[in-house]
């Protein structure tokens, strides 16, 4: 055949994607002939890169991306053409790694076919091939694997030394009586990756194929050496798998394991937890000398894993029974335990040390050490050891409840706009009020300085305010420039828009639909101009181009919306957001805030806040109150009504009867009101009342505590109080319908209600607990909460139950306040965290270490009542597993019963106490139950 026929034969091959001729036509090519060939691929290669996608033809498999134009379509045969034709093995595996012939995601090429056309070229040369290509692995599943391998196989060549060549071997699929097996299996213990390839590996119920396998085909010493090096060398649990199982299927015998023992020393304290248990099986069964009994049992109980620590005592226990005089060679090992997680290396280590007390003579690292122990049990250790000692631990005592100042006189160069508190914004609320009336042209001066023109666009484009600050910046603003406010967007009356001719406002607009098109654009873009004059700043109207300038122009968007002269007055409009979503608290505030810049734009603003407090805590003085209502009849205006009802709230709840007949001789009405508030006294904090349900996705039910599931939802409800006849202030009395989900005044409301603790933590606690991420709640929350005063029930024990499991540590500055005030609902507090650890989301345990610094700091009395009523919520019941945080609540209550000198039985704990067997929980129970039922 000539030149001309061969290249065509082979082109209309490549062409049709016929890869089982190519297979059977390449190997039978002469030399010419694969020379020619290969001088044709660069051109044909060209030829299919610039041929239109159309031609293409396309897989039918939806999932093949390999067909995305006429070179990836046609890499397998590409491939084969160039592997089988390309003179030299260097140019052939060049060809074959070409990134247009091996596209991402696509699959492997048939290896099959590929040795088949191969088949002609020389041995030697077929193995040099496979060696380069073998050298180019770089992962698992690399795409040219399956051939690299197929021509190892076929040219019987020596495998490369190449890592990932172990690890991609290991992951393919196998051949029987492979001939790489001889060559690689061995270096599985090296090879990077090896182990993540056998991770899966399995002895029961027979071992699988490479676990067999390495056991038939390696010798046992060259397994047991491969698999302690592996060892040596590191790595997590999962690298180390498979080599664990295979030393396991191996079985050392001692004879095997002598050599090695010191390597399996150095493997007991790190390594991870079940190469350091196949490690002390070796070790146990040898004849070790007493120092390296000693440097054994020290690295067992330095591990975490309780269940070798144990192993380690128990083996420590055995060697003493026999040698007694060596423990002082074994201090560091119980001194390690003592410092150990699990409560039963604890006590085995403690009675390890006392029942051989009489061979330490030198007792100071006990003692030393004893400080890591539980109280109850390093009061053993002491008793022992330290001649003399007779106290016990004794806590700290109570701090003085926090006595709130008198509330600041703030300027009017503090507060709003920053990031502020309540207490700022209530005192500069107040200065704004006065000095409207005795000083308005410096106060002008003064908030024209502070709140500029350019927070206009910023406040006034928002349809509602939700922050109290922007309440503040807009009574500010409505003071410095009154009747500013252009109203909410919605609300604006649209600006007169005279037509104009679109061919000459905008290039190639014309006819109706340009004209259409253009009026529209021209809507759009005075809409934008009049809702958000703030663009105005942002875009200036020179800096566009000429027919975007032409279309403004033709609508008036130069007006200027807040000068209430030059623009048509606003419809009725209210920035208040909806109130059914807004908690109560928070719907009084922003109303109350309203009150008052709607007071400011009618130019009727009191002389005199009532409802200012005189504590920082919120409280008011009647004193004060009444001399604020005098002030304002004798100059003849009444207060506003909301600011009069907060007023009530932070008065002191009881009667006054002396007080009301004063109210009465102001003789305005909001004294009368006043009045009648003094002769009754205030309302009762509402009896709030928890209930708990279950979140079942599509609906929820009463929880049922047969069924164990953290999915509980706590709700929040009490009982309407008798009406006051102040429709918000009832209001603020009622429970919410439904989980409120604007709340960013919280840090106001203990300071709205100083002297109903109770219904703040009740606005606090709605929703807290239930099937959505938790409301926007901190914890300066439950610190305001304890500044105020009045009863605590069950809300304020959810908060307080809830910041402990979360915050921990923070929490208790305010468990310590309410105590020293005599306000912790310890009982119900206890209660509430027990069952948040069973039946919501919220751990338990992590609160436990916090409840024991309260009671290190003066709290223990009350955290004994928090830990009884907490145990009896907590603890498993029948047929329910217990967990370590179980036994952490009980070893903790131990402690801090002594602290108490508590007594009584605990029937929960008395139940655990009587069970039979010996786990830690059990014991556990047992000491304290015998602690609270000692004789007097």
């Amino acid at each position: 055949m000539t030149s001309d026929d061969i290249r065509t034969e082979i082109r209309n091959l490549v062409l049709h994607h016929d890869a089982e001729g190519l297979a059977s036509r390449l190997p039978k090519l002469t030399d010419a002939e694969r020379a020619t060939v290969a001088a044709e691929l660069p051109g044909l290669l060209a030829e299919l890169r610039e041929s239109p996608l159309a031609t293409a033809t396309v897989s039918w498999d939806a999932f093949d991306w390999t067909a995305n134009d006429q070179v990836t379509g046609r890499s397998e045969v590409l491939m084969m053409v160039g592997a089988a034709t390309i003179p030299g093995p260097a140019g052939a595996a060049t060809w074959l790694m070409k990134r247009d012939l091996n596209p991402r995601w696509s699959g492997a090429p048939s290896p099959h076919r590929l040795v088949k056309a191969l088949s002609g070229r020389p041995v030697a040369w077929r193995a040099d091939l496979a060696v380069r290509l073998a050298r180019r692995i770089r992962r698992s599943d690399d795409r040219i694997v399956p051939l690299a391998l197929a021509l190892l196989r076929d040219g019987e060549a020596t495998p490369p030394d190449h890592e990932p060549l172990v690890a991609a071997w290991l992951s393919a699929v196998g051949v029987a009586k492979d001939p790489l097996t001889p060559h690689l299996l061995p270096k599985i213990f090296e090879a990077a990756g090896a182990s993540r390839a056998l991770v899966n590996e399995t002895l029961t119920p027979k071992p699988s194929r490479w676990l067999a396998l390495a056991a038939r085909t390696l010798s046992r010493e060259q397994i047991i050496t491969g698999c302690v090096g592996r060892f040596l060398l590191g790595g997590d649990v999962r690298d180390l798998r498979f080599f664990v199982r295979l030393h396991t299927l191996v079985a050392p015998t001692p004879e095997e394991s002598a050599g090695r023992l010191r390597d399996y020393l150095r493997l007991l304290p790190a390594a991870p937890g079940p190469v350091a248990e196949l490690a002390w099986q070796q070790v146990r069964r040898a004849r070790l000398d007493p120092a390296d009994v000693a440097e054994a049992i020290e690295a067992m109980t330095f591990r975490q894993e309780a269940k070798l620590a144990v192993k380690g005592l128990t083996w420590l226990d055995r060697h003493l029974r026999h040698h007694p005089e060596r423990v002082a060679d074994h201090v560091t090992a119980l001194t390690n335990a003592y410092a150990h997680a699990s409560h039963e290396v604890r006590d085995r280590a403690v009675t390890l040390t006392l029942k051989h007390a009489g061979h330490l003579t030198d007792p100071v690292p006990i003692l030393e050490a004893a400080e890591l122990l539980p109280p109850a049990s390093a009061r053993q250790v002491l008793e022992r050891f330290s001649e003399g000692w007779t106290g016990e631990f004794t806590p700290g005592r109570l701090p003085e409840a926090t006595i709130p100042g008198p509330f600041p006189t703030s300027g009017l160069e503090s507060g709003p706009p920053e990031e502020i508190g309540w207490i700022d914004i209530e005192a500069w609320l107040a200065a704004v009020t006065r000095e409207a009336h005795t000083n308005p042209d410096p106060l002008k001066e003064t908030l024209a300085r502070r709140f500029g023109e350019h927070l206009r666009p910023v406040l006034y484009d928002w349809p509602t305010w939700q922050s109290p600050r922007d309440w503040c910046t807009a009574l500010a603003r409505e003071l410095v420039n009154p009747g500013e406010d252009p109203g909410p967007p919605m609300s604006r009356p649209p600006g007169q828009r005279p037509r104009s001719d679109a061919g000459q406002a905008v290039p190639g607009l014309s006819g109706g639909l340009g004209q259409a098109l253009y009026e529209g654009m021209a809507t759009v873009a005075a809409t934008a101009f009049q809702l958000f004059p703030g663009l105005r700043t942002v875009v200036p109207l020179h800096e566009m181009p000429d027919y975007v300038q032409e279309m403004l122009r033709t609508v008036d968007v130069q007006t200027d919306l807040y000068d209430p002269t030059a623009r048509p007055a606003p419809a009725p409009w209210n920035r208040l957001p909806r109130l059914r979503e807004c908690a109560r608290p928070h719907a009084f505030l922003l109303s109350r805030l309203d009150e008052l810049l709607r007071a400011a734009k009618a130019g009727a603003l009191p002389p005199v806040l009532l409802a200012t407090p005189t504590r920082a805590d919120g409280h008011l003085d009647p004193e004060t109150l009444l001399n604020r209502l005098a002030m304002c009849a004798h100059s003849g205006c009444e207060p506003l009504p909301l600011d009069l009802e907060q007023a009530l709230l932070r008065l002191p709840p009881d009667s006054a009867p002396d007080l009301a007949e004063r109210a009465k001789s102001i003789g305005s009405a909001a004294g009368a009101v006043v009045a009648r508030w003094f002769e009754r006294g205030a309302p009762p904090s509402p009896e709030v009342e928890l209930t708990w349900t279950l979140d079942l996705g599509s609906h929820v039910v009463p929880y049922d505590d047969r069924v164990l599931d953290q999915r509980g939802i706590a709700n929040v409800s009490w009982r309407p109080v008798e009406p006051t006849g102040l429709a918000h202030l009832d209001a603020l009395l009622t429970a919410p319908e439904m989980r409120p989900f604007r709340r960013l005044s919280r840090d106001f409301w203990p300071g709205m209600t100083p002297h109903h603790r109770e219904l703040a933590a009740a606005h606090l606690a709605f929703g807290l607990i239930d099937r959505f991420d938790p409301p926007d709640i901190a914890i300066d929350d439950l610190r305001d909460l304890t500044l105020a005063e009045g009863a605590s029930g069950p809300a304020t024990a959810l908060v307080l139950a809830y910041f402990l499991t979360v915050e921990g540590d923070d929490a208790v500055p305010s468990l310590l306040q309410l105590a020293a005030k005599g306000a912790l609902p310890a009982a119900e507090t206890g209660r509430l965290l027990g069952l948040l650890g069973r039946r919501t989301r919220y751990e338990a345990g992590p609160a436990l270490p916090s409840l024991e610094l309260a009671a290190k700091q003066g709290a223990h009395a009350e955290v004994w009542t928090i830990m009884r009523h907490f145990l009896a919520s907590f603890l498993p019941g029948e047929g329910e597993r217990a967990r370590r945080p179980h036994t952490d609540a009980v070893v903790l209550a131990t402690d801090i019963a002594m602290w108490a000198g508590a007594r009584g039985e605990i029937p929960e704990v008395a139940a655990h106490a009587k069970k039979r067997g010996s786990t830690s929980l059990t014991r556990a129970c047992r000491s304290l139950h015998q602690f609270l039922t000692r004789e007097a």
